[in-house]
């Protein structure tokens, strides 16, 4: 499988050995979300996901395309790197033809995905504090 398979950027592989850092594959992705009790066929509107070590997004691409609301996705990820590929792919999927909604896209992913450390990250305020980059 090559790089772009995980979407991460170059840069991972000189902080690969430091940081432990390694992404769920794609396939195994879809076979954990198959095994949830989940009807996603049936997706309710309140519903949520987070990751908290999201990496370029792989669970949240897969949460995204089985019909929770972008609005109800969260990440959070150590590196600002993989958070920038995170909120790119799923915008890539859920971009409209309209650029209101598009802006208000851009805006919700700024919002819910972001860097910060899984273990420190205040999970009950850090999502409200004001959006950076």
């Amino acid at each position: 499988m090559s790089k772009t398979d995980h979407h991460y950027s170059e840069d991972r592989d000189d902080r690969v050995k430091d940081s432990a850092e390694v992404f769920t594959p794609p396939e195994l992705v879809n076979k954990m979300l198959d095994g949830l009790d989940v009807d996603w066929s049936n997706i309710p509107t309140d519903k949520t996901f987070l990751d908290p070590t999201c990496g370029s997004g792989n669970f949240l691409i897969q949460v995204a395309g089985r019909g929770i609301p972008i609005e109800n996705i969260y990440g959070v990820d150590l590196f600002q790197d993989n958070v920038t590929t995170c909120r790119k792919r799923l915008f890539n999927i859920v971009k409209t033809d309209s650029k209101d909604r598009n802006l208000e896209i851009v805006n919700v992913l700024k919002r819910n995905i972001r860097q910060g450390d899984a273990l420190e990250f205040d999970y009950e305020n850090d999502f409200d504090k004001p959006i950076e980059g």
